[in-house]
């Protein structure tokens, strides 16, 4: 340590459910917090692009502060899939949703010149693989509650005799 003083070795059961309940939290913060997008008025329409499998749901949805046409272009794998104007304002929320084949779906949503707002983007999977590191989580953080219980189990049957001298 620091201070030149001694600590006692780390435990198994406490690092597996330090590595699970980091790895659960870590994983609910980044796959579930979702922020928008802040459009500016007069910003360059915005772009993304996703790797996804058959089935997986594509959605996008606009809040904007003037009344305004948004419009949606998806393409996936390099063919228009597709490419729509919705009308948005502060009240009305533009939304499309495409299913995807499976591919590089790649999208881009325009503002019209004058008006700002809000993006929010989300692929909804069609299989459980956003799941894994949850399940992961879950398991590692069991086998340390279960390793910590099967280690105070074992400390409970020692017995600890001390002899206490005084050195006068």
């Amino acid at each position: 340590m620091a201070g030149g003083g001694a600590a006692p070795p780390l435990k198994l059961g406490d690092v597996l459910l330090l590595i699970g309940i980091s790895l659960l939290i870590g994983t609910l913060f980044i796959q579930e917090w979702d922020i928008p997008v802040k459009v500016n008025a007069g910003d360059a329409p915005l772009e993304g692009n996703s790797r996804t499998f058959s089935g997986d749901v594509l959605e996008i949805s606009v809040v904007t502060e003037n009344e305004s046409n948004v419009r949606f272009q998806v393409t996936e794998d390099g063919e228009e899939v597709y490419d729509d104007n919705l009308f948005s304002d502060a009240s009305t929320t533009a939304a499309m949703s495409y299913e995807s084949k499976g591919g590089l779906l790649t999208w881009k949503v325009t503002l019209e010149d004058d008006v700002a707002g809000e993006v929010d983007v989300d692929v909804k999977r069609a299989y459980f693989l956003s799941f894994v590191p949850y399940i992961l989580g879950a398991l590692i953080t069991t086998a340390g509650v279960y390793k910590k219980r099967s280690d105070s189990e074992h400390n409970e049957n020692l017995v600890l005799d001390a002899i206490i001298e005084d050195e006068d």
